[in-house]
């Protein structure tokens, strides 16, 4: 009987030892889904194809242990259809690189990129091809990367393929995308850079259009009144009666005045829109001609843009 509570409490006391120690040891032990997410990959934009037929943004997950280079390399095959990186992108997206393209090579020279890609690129359709060409360029141009030269087979690309229009050799944001042309003549045609948000399933997607119209009208005062009258039905603007009172345009700078206070996502639309139509490093936003500053933008200046 006395053997019998003697091991007992040894084998109780034991137990208790191993809980409490394997507790102490787990507590030690680092959890792999937040270094994974945390410290080895970065959501980056990619444009890609949404199911509505536009080239919209989006993000994916790219490793942050890649170089520049690699790092494009990596989007462009998530780009590209047939390719088992396809699953990286939100359900609402689609490739719109042909199946079989390979990226050859990337080559980075300062704020310019060159990417080499085999001919597979040209398989795409001719209704698609302009819009393949913006989605590149957009995925790959940003604040450091100023424009990209396309290579297909070692040679570079000068046509959209399948048609006669002529590329730049630097492709630039410039270039456009969402292209949507509402011209009657001529005369003062400008071309204005649009953003929109549309529902993209789990949730609101950004797509940039660009617009070429007859008016002779301050791309700003375009950009005011399309955001508060805009006709697709399939946008939204996030814009609500903000009117344009009063504006300033300086050589770096622009100074506006608007009618009435607006949120943050009205501000990021707002000022989105005015960074890719004028060349300048900050946006003063007044309201009703008030000394009050209600938001500062910074933003670096793209010298090839525009």
């Amino acid at each position: 009987m006395l053997k019998r509570k003697a091991f007992n409490r040894i084998f109780l006391t034991t137990i208790v030892f191993f809980v409490v120690f394997s507790f102490y040891n787990l507590k030690m032990i680092p959890s792999f889904e937040t270094i994974d997410i945390e410290h080895d990959n970065n959501k980056e934009n990619i444009y890609t194809l949404n199911n509505d037929n536009y080239i919209s943004k989006t993000e994916v997950y790219v490793s942050k242990t890649l170089d520049l280079k690699d790092r494009i390399k990596e989007k462009l095959e998530i780009m590209t259809s047939e390719n088992n990186k396809n699953s990286l992108l939100p359900s609402y997206f689609n490739p719109i690189l042909p199946a079989n393209t390979k990226v050859y090579d990337v080559i980075v020279e300062d704020s310019l990129v060159k990417v080499f890609f085999s001919k597979e690129l040209n398989d795409i359709t001719e209704e698609q091809s302009e819009k393949m060409i913006e989605a590149i360029t957009y995925t790959i141009v940003d604040d450091d990367i100023l424009g990209i030269e396309i290579y297909v087979d070692g040679k570079l690309l000068k046509y959209v393929p399948h048609t006669k229009k002529e590329l730049p050799t630097v492709l630039t944001k410039d270039f456009g995308i969402n292209k949507v042309y509402d011209l009657n003549g001529t005369n003062d045609i400008v071309k204005v850079f649009m953003n929109y948000y549309a529902d993209c399933g789990d949730g609101y997607c950004l797509i940039p259009v660009t617009k070429y119209l007859n008016d002779d009208r301050e791309k700003l005062e375009i950009v005011f009144n399309d955001l508060n009258s805009f006709s697709n039905s399939g946008f939204i603007s996030l814009i609500d009666d903000v009117k344009l009172v009063s504006y300033e345009i300086g050589n770096t700078n622009i100074k506006i005045n608007i009618n009435k206070d607006i949120d943050e996502n009205e501000l990021e639309l707002l000022t989105t829109c005015i960074f890719d139509n004028y060349n300048v490093s900050e946006v003063n936003i007044m309201v009703n001609n008030t000394k009050k500053l209600v938001k500062t933008i910074e933003k670096w200046k793209k010298l090839l843009y525009n």
